[in-house]
């Protein structure tokens, strides 16, 4: 793992997060059974005004770099809004990186600083045809609390 670098900042690593975000956002795509076209409409124009918006009170990002390749592999957007709520906002890892355990880091660290903001509350949403990272948020104590449901 000596060939991977970690990155740690806020708003101005937005940008970089862009072609991961992309392929999360595809990923979602693929895999909605009901709102594939929601996700098709969604930009990262769009997403990232809504980490720039007035809602968020601070946010941390955190990248990894493959220095060999000079890629971007993963990275994990962390926010707390003004209420006092603490979200992992979006979190995607290259699926070749998966088994460097950079899932966990991402969460461990996202977890430290969510406490260090003493948020009042810990969320993460999980698109719908998503399962398989339910499983994974489970190893830190998130669980399912409702579901909302969308008309179509």
């Amino acid at each position: 793992m000596e060939h991977l670098e970690y990155i740690q900042g806020s708003k101005e690593l937005l940008d970089l997060v862009q072609p991961l975000w992309e392929k999360l956002n595809k990923h979602h795509k693929l895999h909605s059974n009901y709102f594939s076209e929601k996700f098709s409409q969604q930009t990262f124009t769009i997403r990232k005004s809504k980490f720039l918006g007035e809602d968020i009170s601070d946010i941390k990002i955190d990248l990894v770099k493959d220095k060999e390749t000079s890629l971007y592999v993963g990275y994990c957007i962390s926010t707390v809004n003004g209420k006092g709520v603490g979200e992992i906002d979006s979190l995607y890892i290259e699926r070749e990186y998966r088994k460097f355990g950079l899932g966990d880091q991402f969460m461990v660290k996202a977890l430290e600083w969510l406490d260090s903001k003493q948020v009042k509350t810990k969320i993460i949403g999980v698109a719908e045809g998503n399962d398989a990272a339910l499983k994974f948020y489970k190893r830190y104590g998130f669980y399912t609390r409702r579901i909302i449901l969308e008309q179509k």
